[in-house]
């Protein structure tokens, strides 16, 4: 990239996030003038920029309820077979342990259903019902394509992904994570041991403890989950970070145009289960992303360690030796349970990482304390330096 006249500035990207925190909640006005806002800055730049509108139904949410009671009247149904047969629980059980392991993907199996098909008259039965059990939302993505180099190669593109809206929870997305986590790992160590109780009875106390811990864990995680979510918090380093950012690269790669296409996604719904994300792939298709690289900002804009979700390939790999020359330490996000924009796109077969910053600023998230304070410049320049790097070194 030849020098330009806009450099990378992380206190710009950190005034952008800061402009854009507030709460935006799918549904509300204060989302819809967000994303309105946010297209028109990036027109500026000089992108060319798409709004493309997509409507769900908000079951995606309600899809994580059904897991969680599935879950826990399974666990009670193993509990109750005990008293009858050891080789009763083995049914229940085994059905336990291979929900538990399929969980996340069929949430988003869930929320793939929960999107509106623009040709509705055609909906099957069962397709009409499921959709039925939410409220019906209306947002839009924000597709913004960076002009390429005179002469630059028609490549498959690059796309740098944030999301534009935010939300509130009676419970912080860590402490949320932590208690999934402790239900999950519970729930699995219960499920094979009961299965295990067939052959080795000497282990009856343990899962005994194992799956009244899952239990227990699971009571509170049910309670927040079926309050839903609200319009509390200001969603500044969820995500507003991360639309500040490539909101910058963006800026940044107009002045210094790249050699292989780059497309700006600013996705919608994430929060209500990934929809924006899901309804580019759906609308792209994966003929479309083929050979695509796909680089997820979430959470980036505050003091702490960065670190990657991911499951593994040749951007993660670009993006770790990019930290290594920057001397930037990078971990992995020990969330169990996150989902990321990413992760569609993985799902498809594309290439795709999420890179967050881990930091203690992070238990504010989705409360009304996710606010401009929590922001540092420090995330931002380690993030978008990461960028520049990852870019440079896949001939961007």
């Amino acid at each position: 990239m030849a020098p330009g006249a806009v450099r990378l500035d992380p206190a710009q990207a950190l005034a952008y996030a800061q402009a854009l925190a507030q709460p935006r909640r799918v549904g509300t006005a204060a989302n819809d003038q967000a994303i309105a806002e946010l297209a028109s800055q990036l027109r500026s730049f000089g992108c060319a920029v798409e709004v493309a509108p997509f409507e769900f139904s908000s079951v995606g949410e309600a899809a994580l309820v059904y897991v969680v009671l599935a879950a826990q009247i399974l666990i009670l149904i193993t509990f109750w077979t005990w008293g009858l047969s050891a080789w009763l629980a083995v049914p229940p059980a085994a059905v336990l342990a291979a929900l538990l392991l399929a969980s996340g993907h069929l949430y988003r199996l869930a929320a793939r259903a929960a999107l509106r098909p623009r040709d509705v008259a055609n909906l099957s039965r069962a397709r009409r019902w499921w959709l039925a059990r939410g409220r019906v939302y209306r947002t839009a993505n924000i597709i913004a394509q960076v002009p390429s180099a005179p002469g630059g190669a028609a490549r498959p593109p690059f796309l740098l992904v944030a999301h534009s809206d935010s939300k509130s929870q009676a419970m912080s997305l860590p402490a949320r994570m932590g208690l999934v986590g402790l239900a999950s790992l519970a729930a699995v160590i219960f499920a094979g041991l009961s299965l295990l109780r067939t052959v080795a009875p000497g282990v009856t106390a343990a899962a005994a403890v194992a799956g009244l811990t899952a239990l227990l864990a699971g009571v509170p995680l049910l309670f927040v989950l079926m309050a839903g979510s609200g319009n509390a918090s200001p969603g500044a380093i969820d995500n507003a970070s991360g639309a500040g950012l490539v909101l910058h690269l963006a800026e940044y790669l107009c002045a210094n145009p790249p050699a292989r296409p780059v497309t700006v996604l600013i996705a919608g719904a994430e929060e209500m289960g990934l929809l924006g994300a899901l309804a580019y792939v759906r609308d792209v298709g994966v003929s479309g992303l083929r050979g695509a690289s796909v680089l997820n900002f979430d959470g980036i804009g505050t003091a702490g360690r960065l670190a990657l979700v991911s499951g593994g390939g040749a951007l993660e790999a670009a993006v770790r030796s990019a930290c290594r020359q920057l001397n930037f330490p990078v971990g992995r996000l020990p969330l169990v349970g996150a989902q990321f924009d990413h992760l569609p796109f993985a799902d498809a077969g594309i290439d795709a990482v999420s890179l967050v910053t881990a930091g203690w600023a992070a238990l504010r998230v989705h409360t009304p304390n996710d606010n401009t304070a929590q922001l540092n410049v420090e995330g931002f320049r380690q993030g978008g330096a990461v960028a520049l790097k990852v870019l440079e070194a896949l001939n961007v």
